[in-house]
């Protein structure tokens, strides 16, 4: 049986996900630290869209051992107001994320810090899913620069869900 078969076995679930998101983050550290900038970031990425998707699944009313796919369904064609054109991105798109956690807590009463909003500019600007299909030529400035938002996240990852 192939690893995807291994994997595939079991539905995943929003602790899944919060698991993932953590090991993306350390692999993603570790190609900083070898000079692996472009993978970095893609890693990284990935690994901050999965903190915003769980803080909003959990913001949401989801418990860790709910099954992603069921949360997902019905966000995919989900549209907010201008001026913000949000990008599913295949259903990985920060910015689309961002504004559903920054939705969720707001329609809960819940202050979101300031940082966290310089955070998620930061970390559109630098991410896209696609970006995967490029060779990249990112720097050590931008990727430590983009490797700290990413930590800021990985960090606040649970205050953000509460």
């Amino acid at each position: 049986m192939g690893y995807r078969a291994v994997l595939e076995v079991t539905q995943e679930t929003v602790q899944d996900v919060a698991l993932a998101a953590q090991q993306r983050f350390n692999e993603a550290s570790t190609l900083l630290t070898h000079n692996h900038y472009h993978s970095a970031i893609y890693v990284g990425g990935l690994s901050a869209e999965m903190f915003l998707k769980t803080a909003c699944f959990i913001v949401g009313g989801a418990s860790l051992a709910a099954p992603t796919q069921a949360l997902m369904a019905p966000l995919k064609h989900k549209s907010y107001t201008p001026p913000y054109k949000i990008d599913w991105e295949g259903g990985h798109g920060l910015w689309f994320w961002s504004q559903e956690l920054l939705a969720r807590r707001r329609g809960q009463g819940k202050k979101t810090p300031n940082r966290f909003l310089q955070v998620l500019a930061a970390l559109y600007g630098d991410w896209f899913v696609s970006m995967r299909y490029r060779p990249g030529s990112a720097t050590r400035d931008e990727c430590a620069a983009f490797m700290h938002n990413v930590e800021w996240l990985a960090n606040n990852h649970s205050a953000l869900r509460r």
